[in-house]
């Protein structure tokens, strides 16, 4: 080898490394800062790398999913079909005449009249509908004044007109058991 020939095969060399070299350097400059999105924004570990395996204690994050367990499927005996609610028998003329003192528990449907009280100054009612929605009735005072109830519900209160109150205990279908006592 001359020495002329040394700097050409420098610079074949050279050309070929240079090259080499800023591919290279991207790669580097790609693997530095897929490898600097690895670790976590929060100020408590201040940047500290994150071991491979997850600690025991550590808690999955909400965003990743909870490891699943295979589980058995129920076996179709084991379900049972929910029963239907025992249907109501809606009470008789004479129940619903022992609410004339202001005082009793009866069963409703649509339709029913319930005899006025004197003595506490309130009814006749007559029940206009029973739903999921609540039970609506109406009373019509004797100088025709119009005191409409609706979407009574059951629940720990209680409606009351003049000395009569009444609360709905139960509906089932289109039957309701319904409470009227004297207002306190």
């Amino acid at each position: 080898m001359t020495t002329s020939d040394a700097p050409a095969r420098r610079r074949h060399r050279t050309r070929p490394a240079t090259a080499h070299g800023a591919a290279g350097a991207v790669c580097a400059l790609a693997l530095t800062a897929a490898l600097a999105g690895c670790g976590s924004d929060s100020k408590d570990d201040a940047g500290a790398p994150r071991s491979a395996t997850p600690s025991r204690s550590a808690k999955p994050s909400p965003a990743s999913p909870a490891p699943t367990r295979p589980t058995a499927p129920p076996s179709p005996t084991t379900a049972k079909p929910a029963k239907p609610a025992k249907p109501m028998k809606p009470s008789t003329p004479a129940e619903l005449q022992a609410c004339a003192d202001g005082s009793c528990t009866i069963v409703v449907t649509k339709g029913t009249e319930i005899p006025r009280a004197n003595a506490l100054r309130a009814g006749p009612f007559t029940v206009d509908s029973v739903s999921a929605e609540g039970v609506d009735l109406h009373s019509v005072a004797p100088d025709g004044f119009v005191s409409s109830f609706r979407n009574q519900l059951p629940g720990p209160g209680a409606s009351t007109i003049n000395g009569q109150s009444f609360s709905v205990l139960t509906i089932t279908g289109h039957t309701a058991k319904l409470r009227l006592f004297p207002a306190t």
